[in-house]
Parts: C-alpha cells; structure tokens; sequence
C-alpha cells in the first residue's frame, strides 16, 4: 500500500484555478532479485506502482441517530491504513436545533474525533450539518464555504452542498444561509469548465439526488450537473440513505454510501447495510474501490441497486390483513396473511412466532408459492379466557423465505444463486377502541387529578421490530378521552433515571411522542417508512407531539413538520416515579385534518428512554410504528363515541 507521508494538495475554495499540470507517468522501478535464469519462486519483478497513483478514504454518515464508537474506531482505522487524505459526505451532527451552544457542543465533539485523524480532512454538508440559516451560519464560520474542489495528481475533487439544491423535510426549497444555489451551479460550470482535461472527476455530495424519494423527481439543476460532467471520466458518492448502492448512469458509477456511525438495522451486506469506510485506489485506468467494514473487506459491487430492489420485493412480500373487531373483550378470531411472489421461481414460506405473549396463535404451516402468484394463509388466534382488547400484547412471525432465483435476482455476495430471506410481521388482534367523554372540565398542567384511571398500560415493546425493553427500566400508561372543546390525552411514565435537559432535542433525551391522525380511511391506515413520509409531507398531517419532562431544545426538523403547535395545549409534570403529560389537540384541528368532523382517530404514543450509563436511546411503542420497519394495518384505531 502507498504511503504519503508529504502531502501537496492544489486545494480551490474560490471559483477559480490556474490550469492543471498533468503528472507525468513514470515507469515503475523493477524489484532487484538475483535469479539464475532458471525457475523462480515468485511470479514477478515488476510491482504495479506508479507515482500518479495514490490512496484516499472516503467516510459517510455518522448520525441521524448515532451509535456511540463507531466513528472513532474509524478514525483508527483510517490512521492505520494511511491514505493520502479522507473525503466526506456528510452528516456529522445530529443537528437539527436553532440553539447554538447545543450545534457549537456537537462541532467541538466531532472535530475532536478528527484532531485524532492524521492526514488531512475534507467535510461535506449533509442535512443534519445544515438544515437551517443558524446551521449555515456556524458551518461558514468553521468551515468556510459549503461547496469548494481541490485538486491532487491530475485528479479534480468537486464537494457540492446538496441541502441547496432542496433540503430533506422541504425538498423544493434550498437551506437558507450565505449561499444560493444559483452561485453554485455557477461554481459548478466554472470548475468544470477550467478542469475538463483533468483525468478523473470525483464527486462528493451527501444526498443521493440522482436517486430522490418515492413520488419525487430528480433535482432538474442535478440533471444539469450530470450534463455538465458529461463523457469525462467521473464517479459519484453519496450517503444518506444510510444503506449502500451502485448504479450505472451515462455508464458511470453513481455510488450511494452505507454508514460510519449512523442509524441503521445492520442486516449485512446483502442489504448494504454495514459501518465502513471505503478506501479508493486512483490509478491510471480508474478508481479502484475497497468498502473496508470493520469485519472485512466488500468490493464496489457488495449490493446493486437491481440485488437491493428483489431484496426489498422479498421482504415486503408477507403482508398482515387484521380485521378490526367490535368487541370490548377478545377470545377467539383469524388473522390473516397474504404472500405475494415476485419472483420467477417458487418461493418456499415457513413461520414461526418468535415470542409467546397472552393469546396463541395456530395454523403456521409451510407453504409454496408459485411464481407471480399471491396465497393467503389464515392464521388462529385465540385465548382460553377474555383478554380486554387492549391488554393484548403484540408478537411476532418470523418468516423465512427461500427461492432459487437466478443469477440476476441474487445478491451478488452470496456466490450461488439461492435466494433467502428472513422478515418478521407483528400479529395482534385489533380493535377500534372507544373514546369516551370527560366527566369534570380538565387543566391542562401535566397534574393527573382530574384523570380517575389510565386504563392502557403499556409494560411491554409494542413494536416488534425494535429492541425489547425492561419493564422495571420504563412503563407508561395513558388515557384518551373528548371533551366539549378538544381531544385530551393524559399519559404517566414510570423511569427509574430520568435524563432530561432543555440543552437536548426532545427525541434525545427521556420524552413522549404522540401522533394523532384524523385523515380519511385510505390514509389514515397508510404507512410508510419514517424518511419518505418526511420527505413527501405526509407525516406532517397529522399533530406531531414531543413532550420532555425539563424543555428541550428547539427542534426545526419537527417544528418544520408541525403545522398545528400553536394550538395545541401540553404540560408536563415530573414526579417521584417519573413524569406526567396532558395534551389537548381542539376538535377544530381535528375536524380540519380529517376534512369533516372528525371520528376515527389513529393515535400513536411511544416512549423514549435514555439513561446515564448508556448512551443509546430506547424507545417503547404501544402498538407497532406505523412508520417503522413492521408496522401493522389498523393499529393505533379509536373512534369517538359522542
């Protein structure tokens, strides 16, 4: 491997470079290794060095709910493996405040990570990094400019600010600051222009914007950065997605990063989903990519977005059909199931339920599915004795799907061309549960007088496809009730180590979320992943709730999304066991959410848990998140009786 240990680096942050030199191509020196004329013990005496060649890294995303360690065992790494310099592609902070001593706290925490990198740093925004005018403001005064290129060996590195072209939660309007995305497609045009001769372009954005979200078009100044890049020789990164995938655009690669720290369900690589850094090799006929996981070395092709797309067929092919019951008590009914088969070999279904919980469930028989069909499978569930309908506890099938596929429909890693998945659905007996009407005018100050009995107790992960937690750690209990004016809810959390400060964002610390969501059938019932329904507003419609026991910090990414805040009421009381909250949502907001006056209502309530001796936070749900990873039709359901 190259070492550098001077480094010389043409570096541009204004809108103008003298023309570059090319390098010249000197022949690599011959080992010196004395021979006889006969056989040899070695294949040869010419190494492929060359002095235009050399190393650099590349690390992606870090947060948008960081895993504390990850990143400065990066770090390590990287010093370890020596490259020339390390490029970026965003996503630092967690950011997302307008409280600059929380932003300047988080600056000086990453950057001290990189005071520990020994070779030269290069940042690239991502919407965490610069989601606002305050967080443009700080990223100036650190960083100086938000797009900028330098230039090594004949090589052109260009960092654009992808949160101009559109940012994450407001994707037709650029992030507002010191710059405007007129100035930088204006840099764009002049960089390339004055470097078309050089012999590769490398890219650096944080959002994949050739790849936007579902129901969105792509950027029409990004399509005119691919023209203006046009049969040059170039490569592409991004992150973001916080999942890994390459794909072929003008026949060049366009190559969406994994993580170094952030968020992510870590299947493996199949699913592109790993911590790494990637270590890129520029030699005379190109890039040569090593993404470098902790645990190993993948290549540039370890997913494809054509592998990740049967991935994702596969495991969404199980889907849950409840029917809402209409019963105060539940002791018997079906749940069922439908599989559809994308693909063009019979695809084997085996079940299995993971957890016992206070209902059983019978009638999980393997079974095939042909190619392209769709087979549904009722499940029995039942209990030897009434179970009041929101007692029940939610568990889960684990499912295994197998298939031969051929070579295109497996993943690329595997080296055969099985094609196996394991997905999991939640199984819970539903019901609209009944709102009943207040009996004494209530005040909203997060004092629970007026509230004789919260009758739902949550001690138990209502969502299967987060991590279980300890009912002696967190609890909480709630009540929804109407009134002649506004919906209240009511909620009690029992935590024996409150983390709270006003320093915080509410969804970093100990706090409640509640949805509530009035909308027509059709959209009510609706989920999606967290990310798209963000980006496409429809997350945004419904009243977005965040109540921590001490204040927190202001929160745009939310507050952004939150169109009803200003009449909402809420209060928070802390106690010796924990905290309490009442929320009053008017019926007018309601009624203008649903279009009429409102009367079925989907309510999510979810708790969240940080301790001090651990730095993860845990979140308990009631039922499965309806923007999460199992989410489950029909959950969440009330209906108002008055």
């Amino acid at each position: 491997m190259c070492t550098f240990r001077f480094l010389v680096i043409a570096i541009c942050i204004s809108c103008s470079l003298p023309g570059i030199a090319q390098a010249a191509s000197t022949p690599a020196e011959q080992i010196n290794a004395s021979t006889n004329g006969g056989a040899t013990p070695w294949t040869s005496l010419q190494p492929p060095d060359n002095p235009t060649d050399f190393y650099f890294a590349i690390v992606s995303d870090r947060t948008g709910g960081l895993r504390q360690g990850v990143f400065s065992k990066a770090v390590e790494k990287l010093n370890l493996l020596e490259p020339a310099f390390v490029v970026s592609v965003g996503d630092f902070i967690e950011g997302y405040s307008e409280n600059p001593v929380q932003l300047n706290a988080e600056w000086d925490e990453f950057e001290g990570f990189i005071e520990g990198l020994e070779t030269p740093f290069f940042y690239t925004p991502g919407n965490h990094d610069m989601s606002n005018a305050l967080m443009a403001d700080i990223w100036q005064q650190r960083f100086g400019p938000s797009f900028y290129h330098f230039v090594y060996k004949d090589v052109l590195f260009l960092s654009l600010n992808s949160e101009l072209f559109g940012m994450v939660e407001d994707p037709d309007t650029a992030v507002p600051g010191p710059w405007l995305q007129e100035q930088q497609m204006e840099f764009v045009r002049k960089v390339l222009h004055e470097h078309e001769h050089a012999r590769w372009t490398v890219v650096l954005v944080h959002q994949p914007l050739w790849d936007p979200a579902p129901n969105r078009q792509i950027n029409p100044d990004w399509l005119i950065v691919e023209e203006l890049l046009g049969t040059r020789n170039y490569t592409v990164f991004a992150g973001h997605y916080h999942r890994y995938a390459k794909t072929r655009r003008h026949n060049r690669s366009f190559i969406t990063l994994a993580t170094t720290g952030g968020v992510s369900p870590l299947r493996g690589a199949q699913w592109g989903e790993f911590d790494h850094v990637t270590l890129v090799k520029m030699t005379d006929p190109g890039l040569r990519i090593a993404n470098l996981v902790l645990d190993g070395i993948l290549d540039e092709d370890v997913s494809t977005q054509a592998s990740l797309y049967r991935l994702d067929q596969l495991q969404h092919a199980v889907v849950a059909k409840p029917v809402l019951n209409d019963q105060a008590n539940f002791t018997r009914g079906s749940f069922d199931i439908e599989v559809h088969n994308p693909l063009s070999t019979t695809l084997r279904v085996e079940g299995e339920v993971l957890e016992a919980t206070n209902f059983q469930i019978d009638g999980l028989e393997p079974m095939d599915v042909g190619s392209g069909e769709t087979a549904s499978l009722s499940l029995a569930v039942w209990s030897q004795e009434p179970i009041p309908y929101k007692a029940l506890q939610t568990t889960a099938v684990r499912w295994t799907l197998t298939s031969q596929a051929s070579a295109e429909e497996a993943a690329p890693d595997t080296g055969r061309n099985a094609l196996q998945v394991e997905t999991v659905t939640p199984v819970l007996p539903l019901t609209a549960h009944r709102i009943g009407s207040i009996e004494d005018p209530i005040q909203v100050d997060g004092r629970l007088d007026e509230w004789p009995i919260l009758s739902y107790q949550v001690n138990r992960q209502g969502d299967v496809a987060s991590p279980a937690t300890e009912a002696d750690d967190i609890s909480f209990s709630f009540e929804v009730k109407t009134g002649d004016d506004a919906l209240y809810i009511a909620a009690a959390v029992v935590d024996d180590d409150i983390v709270a400060t006003p320093d915080l964002l509410a969804r970093l610390q100990d706090s409640v979320a509640i949805s509530i969501d009035t909308r027509p059938d059709a959209q009510r019932n609706q989920n999606l992943p967290v990310v798209p329904a963000i980006v496409d507003g429809f997350y945004g419609k419904a009243v977005v709730q965040i109540l921590a026991p001490r204040g927190s910090a202001s929160d745009t990414f939310i507050e952004a999304l939150d169109r009803w805040a200003e009449q909402v009421r809420s209060a928070v009381t802390e106690s010796s066991t924990g905290y309490s909250l009442e929320l009053a949502i008017p019926h007018s907001v309601l009624d203008k959410i649903a279009g009429k006056r409102w009367k079925h209502a989907r309510i999510g309530i979810r708790a969240y848990d940080l301790d001090r001796d651990d730095p993860t936070i845990r979140t308990l749900h009631w039922q499965p998140y309806r923007y999460g990873n199992a989410p489950l039709t029909g959950s969440h359901a009330f209906i108002r009786r008055d």
